[in-house]
């Protein structure tokens, strides 16, 4: 959540949706955002007029939920931050006490740098589907309405699209289809300004309210077809320390062109726990013609805990009257599931305190649409909020497919499985995540496909249908995501990635850490550290705030700009532990960052250097970037080589044993960015998770010589060989290579070069096991022999003479 810069006319509440403000409401109307990250919302049901004891606010905003982004699902989703969850678990105490005074209380979304807004809904399916979650929101919550603000979504991050024409009015006809007897409010700001007209339909048609986001100012939104009186022109800044957005002075400017030109709008932000009576006098002098008293208590404001609902969500196994809700399970974590019709309004519960990560829901109704929602249990006295699914349909009993993986990701190819059924055929219909309509595939016998002509380094979905005899068709399956990748490259030899320290850095895409265990490390050699504060040059990690991130940087505002920083987020703070050693430019050295559940640690050249306590499960989830965190001016001048992720905790033994090179398939290994690549626009991840790292604003010339360590074989790879699956071995290059291959389910081999880079992949089976060298350079290779869904059967070393 962030501080916005904007104001909101909120709602002179449609009367028909608000009762309680009939014959009360102000005019013009008081609108007042609450930032709830410091502040208590019940501070604002504290001032009255003094005369007619009115309450001084009509509105007040719940500031802010966050649009966020599930990467593993294409999928925008409604996320509350510690502060918010306290407010929503708690609306009895927060929320109706200001409804019973007359108030309407809104929840605020914007966006969190995730690449999700209101902005870029590639499809009504998708725009349909942010829109329940709006609604089951705020019904489930008991709250009036929406505030809508097209701030801080970071669109094009994570794969998403830009800005189109046709989501923010696709998403408002949703909204009030979902919810049409709730306020929705827009605070005038962002891409959304832009994008009022869709197919000859109006943004402002389904608007009830819109106001001047910019605090100190007087400038009236444009939302046709909405008057004066649903308008506010100004923006008043309560706790700013900016005199010229909160002086006494700008507020009776503001006051008095409000009521000058009969706007029906005054909005009022960032109210807090301070007496402001006097304040606010000054504007309701002239508004009201009647002083502003504090005539209820002023509460303080004590943080929430962090507690995550699940992602991942989706449906699998529908078969008209049953279906598997699935989700991506914590294993500390407990979980409550709920489902019902769409047409209903009564949650029925399919799970309560259940570990796990599906359930199956039975006696469902033939073609009927449904809804299910999700809430974790961190602790007998903490829960997340609600996380609404997609809807779903049950179906007309032909089975929906399930278990969709992808795999061998080769730029232009993929290959594509689910679980076998009782099938005819099957459709598959795909598209790149930013494509509004599908590519259709029909009459596929087998549950297996391999997708070419594909764009490299692009994000798609999919999904498949049941096709079954009689020509009866399933509904289709959740969808399934997947980056085409990059074709493989032959390395040159070992090669580094240096940096300007500006404008170059590389994004890797989204990560979710989230857990009581993680390692970074690699090597990084520093041309130059920063002079200017805050002095941070950045390594490798999360940055979405202080209540998400895993960053390992160099430097902060009271650190030496030379000296490694480790910082994790537990609950709504960071721990940050820094080394003793102070570093050297012009020097390799090998870093690496621990937590174990029990403590963080940091190692130099395999040394361990510091350690703290800490203990408890960490938020890590978003973008990861190598060489930037936050912004370019934290961006990393200098060179970096060999590095990893790991989801768990490696002890000082393996990093010193593993500094310049590891196995592709060793345990817990999330990402491998050996960096030898050489040329083009990525760094490839030599795991099977494909976490490709894209080269920002860099070109060939960005691939160095200068390196720490040269090709060598790690400790663990000579583990894995094992002889006598393949025949000759050292063979002659230009002769073949035979493989014993038992498994009836391998699908495919894998060469890896003594660097750690893809040299070779084909297809093999029991009946085509044969390999030949001519196109091998001499030297010593990895092998790895895969199943569909990149399961590896066994793995070895092959020596080319």
């Amino acid at each position: 959540m962030k501080k916005k810069f904007f104001f909101i006319p909120l709602l002179a509440m449609m009367l028909q949706t608000a009762p309680l403000l009939k014959g009360q409401q102000l005019n013009p109307l008081g609108v007042c955002y609450v930032e709830v990250n410091n502040n208590n919302m019940l501070n604002a049901g504290s001032y009255t007029l003094q005369n007619t004891n009115r309450q001084l606010f009509d509105v007040a905003i719940i500031f802010a939920a966050n649009i966020n982004y599930d990467a593993s699902k294409s999928r925008a989703y409604i996320s509350s931050n510690n502060n918010v969850t306290k407010v929503l678990n708690d609306v009895n105490t927060y929320v109706k006490p200001l409804q019973q005074k007359g108030i309407k209380v809104l929840l605020d979304i914007l966006g969190n740098h995730q690449g999700a807004g209101i902005s870029n809904f590639p499809n009504r399916e998708a725009a349909k589907d942010f829109a329940l979650q709006v609604a089951h929101t705020v019904y489930t919550y008991g709250l009036d309405g929406v505030d809508l603000d097209d701030e801080y979504a970071g669109y094009g991050n994570n794969g998403t699209g830009q800005p189109n024409n046709s989501s923010f009015v696709m998403l408002l006809q949703e909204l009030k289809a979902a919810m049409p007897d709730k306020l929705i409010t827009f605070y005038y700001l962002g891409p959304a300004t832009s994008r009022q007209n869709y197919n000859g339909d109006m943004a402002g048609n389904y608007i009830d309210y819109s106001w001047n986001p910019f605090y100190g100012t007087y400038s009236a939104p444009n939302v046709p077809p909405l008057t004066k009186s649903k308008l506010s022109a100004a923006a008043t800044w309560i706790q700013n320390t900016n005199p010229q957005s909160t002086s006494p002075a700008t507020l009776t400017t503001l006051a008095t062109n409000t009521k000058n030109d009969g706007y029906g709008v005054f909005m009022w932000y960032d109210l807090g726990g301070i007496d402001v009576a006097n304040y606010l006098s000054t504007g309701s002098n002239i508004l009201y013609n009647e002083n502003t008293l504090l005539s209820g208590q002023l509460y303080s404001w004590s943080q929430g805990q962090t507690c995550d609902p699940p992602l991942g969500l989706d449906v699998s196994n529908v078969t008209g009257t049953s279906a598997k809700l699935n989700w991506t399970s914590n294993g500390s974590q407990t979980y409550n599931v709920d489902y019902k019709p769409a047409n209903s309004t009564v949650w029925t519960n399919a799970a309560s305190n259940y570990s796990g990560s599906n359930v199956v829901v039975n006696n469902l109704t033939l073609n009927t649409d449904y809804d299910w929602r999700i809430q974790s249990n961190c602790s007998p006295t903490l829960t997340s909020t609600y996380l609404f699914a997609p809807r779903f349909n049950s179906g007309n009993g032909c089975s929906t497919p399930s278990g969709l993986t992808s795999g061998s990701y080769l730029g232009n190819s993929v290959q594509l499985s689910w679980d076998a059924g009782t099938a005819a055929s099957y459709t598959l219909q795909y598209k790149t995540t930013a494509a509004s309509a599908w590519e259709e595939i029909q009459n596929i016998t087998t549950n297996t496909y391999s997708l070419q002509n594909l764009t490299p380094n692009t994000s798609y979905q999919w999904k498949v249908q049941t096709v079954c005899s009689g020509g009866t068709a399933s509904t289709y399956s959740g969808e399934g995501t997947f980056n085409s990748g990059f074709a493989p490259v032959t390395s040159p030899g070992p090669r580094s990635l240096s940096f300007n320290g500006s404008t170059q850095y590389l994004n890797a895409g989204q990560f979710n850490l989230n857990g009581n265990a993680v390692t970074f490390e690699g090597w990084v050699n520093v041309n130059a550290f920063k002079t200017g504060f805050p002095y941070i040059s950045s390594v490798i990690g999360i940055e979405v705030g202080d209540n998400n991130s895993a960053i390992l940087r160099f430097g902060d505002g009271n650190l030496a700009n030379n000296k490694l920083q480790f910082i994790l987020s537990f609950g709504s703070s960071q721990v940050k532990l820094n080394t003793n050693t102070a570093f050297n430019t012009n020097t390799w050295y090998h870093v690496a960052a621990t937590y174990d559940g029990a403590a963080m640690k940091l190692y130099v050249n395999g040394s361990l250097d510091a350690s703290t306590p800490a203990t408890g499960n960490f938020t890590a989830n978003g973008i990861l970037y190598l060489a930037r965190n936050y912004d370019n001016s934290r961006a990393l001048n200098g060179s970096m080589d060999e590095f990893r992720v790991w989801k768990r905790a490696l002890t000082a033994q393996e990093i010193l044993d593993n500094k310049c090179n590891v196995a592709p398939n060793a345990s817990s290994l999330e990402a491998n960015w050996k960096m030898d690549e050489g040329s083009g626009v990525a760094a490839l991840d030599s795991t099977p998770n494909t976490h490709f790292a894209t080269l920002i604003s860099m070109t060939d010339t960005n691939w160095k010589t200068d390196v720490p360590c040269q090709a060598t074989l790690s400790v663990k790879d000579t583990e894995l060989v094992k002889e006598s699956n393949v025949y000759p071995n050292p063979v002659k290059r230009g002769n073949d290579i035979h493989f014993r291959i038992e498994d009836h389910s391998a699908s495919d081999i894998f060469l890896y070069d003594a660097s750690g880079k893809l040299s070779k992949k084909q297809n093999i089976n029991k009946n085509n096991n044969v390999v030949n060298t001519q196109d091998l350079a001499s030297g010593t290779y990895l092998y790895k022999i895969t199943a569909a869904g990149n399961k590896i059967l066994s793995s070895g070393k092959i020596i080319v003479k």
